[in-house]
C-alpha cells in the first residue's frame, strides 16, 4: 500500500471517529429534547449538520439562543468547517429504537420497576405499528449478582438478510444505587422489507396468422416441335377364325333344408292339495255372577225411633254434667268442718301435753 493510500484511509478513519465523537456530544446536550439521530453532509461551503428531536423548541431555544450557543460550542471543539445545524421533528417517536431506549432508561431511574417500564415501552411500540420488538435489560436488578431479562412482543428477525433491513437496534445505560443498568431495544419495521416474490402479469398477445410459404414462380413452358404425321401403307386384312358357341351347362338346383320341428313337451299336471279341515274350537262358558241379596231398606219409623233415643241420651247426659257441681258443694260442706274440728283437736292435745 502507498503512502497516498495509507493518508486517504486514515482520513476516512478519522473523519468517522469524528462523526462518532460529535453524535455522542450532541445526544448528552440534547437529552431532554428527545435526541434521536444526526446526518452530517459536507459541502463545498461548509458542514450541514441535521439534528432529529422529538421536541424541537427546547433544542432552538428562545429566538434561537440554544441552536446558536450548540453551533459556536460544536465549530470550537470539532474540527468542522463553517458548521450550519438544523433541527428537525421526528414524525414517529414510538418507531425510533433511540428515543424508547432512552424514555426507559429514564422512567427506571425515577424508580419504576424495570419489568413494569419494559411492558409499558412494549405495548407503545405495538401501538405505533410495528411488527415486533424486544428489550432486553442488564445488570444487578434484584441482588448482588447481574444477570440479563428479555421481553418480546411480535415477530422479530434474527438472522439473514431481513433482520439487517427491518430490525433497528439502539442501547443505552442508566447508573443506579444498585449498579449500571444496561438497555437494548429492538424493533422491527412493518412494511420496509420488499416481498420476496413478485408476480408480474403480462398482457397476452394475439396469435399471429401462419405465413404462407412463397411458392416459386412458375417456369416459363416452351412449346414443343410439331411433328408431321406420315401415314404408313395398310396391310390386307387376315380371316378371322369362326367362333362355335359354347354348349349349355346343367344348373344344379340346391335345396335348404328346413329346420326339424321340437318335439312337443307333455304339460306336467299339478299336484293336488288337499284341504285339512281346521280343528274346531270350543266355546268358553263365560262365568255366572250370582245377584247380591238386596239389603233391607229400613222403614222411616224406624229411623224416627233412633233419633229420638239419641237425643233422650244426650238430655240424659246434660243433666249428669249439671248434678256435678252440687255434689261437690254437698261435699266440700262436709269436709271442711271436720277438717276444723280435728285441726282443734290437735291443738288441745299440744297444750295438755306441755
Amino acid at each position: 500500500m502507498s503512502a497516498s493510500e495509507k493518508s486517504a484511509v486514515k482520513s476516512i478513519l478519522a473523519m468517522h471517529r469524528t462523526y462518532a465523537e460529535l453524535d455522542e456530544y450532541l445526544e448528552k446536550e440534547l437529552r431532554e429534547a428527545g435526541y434521536a439521530g444526526v446526518d452530517i453532509q459536507k459541502n463545498p461551503i461548509g458542514s450541514r449538520i441535521t439534528v432529529f428531536v422529538t421536541r424541537p423548541g427546547l433544542a432552538i431555544g428562545r429566538r434561537g439562543t440554544g441552536i446558536k450557543d450548540l453551533t459556536e460550542r460544536v465549530a470550537a471543539k470539532f474540527a468542522l468547517p463553517n458548521p450550519q445545524i438544523a433541527v428537525s421533528e421526528v414524525e414517529a417517536p414510538e418507531l425510533n429504537p433511540r428515543i424508547m431506549a432512552a424514555r426507559t432508561a429514564q422512567i427506571v431511574s425515577r424508580g419504576t420497576a424495570f419489568r413494569r417500564a419494559a411492558t409499558w415501552t412494549m405495548n407503545s411500540i405495538m401501538a405505533a405499528g410495528a411488527s415486533g420488538v424486544e428489550i432486553g435489560v442488564a445488570g444487578k436488578l434484584r441482588s448482588d449478582r447481574s444477570h440479563s431479562e428479555k421481553y418480546r412482543m411480535g415477530v422479530v428477525p434474527k438472522s439473514g438478510e431481513a433482520s439487517k433491513q427491518v430490525v433497528r437496534e439502539a442501547t443505552t445505560d442508566v447508573l443506579l444505587k444498585l449498579g449500571l443498568y444496561g438497555i437494548q431495544v429492538k424493533i422491527a419495521l412493518r412494511g420496509s422489507m420488499p416481498p420476496m416474490v413478485e408476480f408480474i402479469e403480462q398482457p397476452a398477445e394475439a396469435p399471429q396468422a401462419p405465413q404462407a410459404a412463397a411458392t416459386p414462380a412458375a417456369a416459363p413452358t416452351i412449346p414443343e416441335p410439331v411433328k408431321e404425321q406420315v401415314e404408313a401403307p395398310q396391310a390386307p386384312e387376315a380371316p378371322q377364325p369362326e367362333v362355335k358357341p359354347a354348349a349349355p351347362t346343367k344348373t344344379t338346383k340346391t335345396r335348404r333344408k328346413q329346420p326339424k320341428a321340437a318335439p312337443a313337451v307333455e304339460p306336467v299336471p299339478e299336484p293336488q292339495v288337499e284341504a285339512v279341515p281346521a280343528p274346531a274350537v270350543e266355546a268358553v262358558p263365560e262365568p255366572q255372577v250370582e245377584p247380591k241379596a238386596e239389603e233391607p231398606i229400613q222403614s222411616q219409623a224406624e229411623e224416627n225411633t233412633d233419633t229420638k233415643q239419641a237425643t233422650e241420651n244426650t238430655e240424659q247426659n246434660r243433666e249428669q254434667v249439671a248434678e256435678v257441681p252440687a255434689v261437690e258443694a254437698e261435699l266440700n260442706d262436709t269436709i271442711e268442718p271436720a277438717a276444723v274440728q280435728t285441726v282443734e283437736q290437735i291443738a288441745k292435745s299440744e297444750s295438755e301435753e306441755s
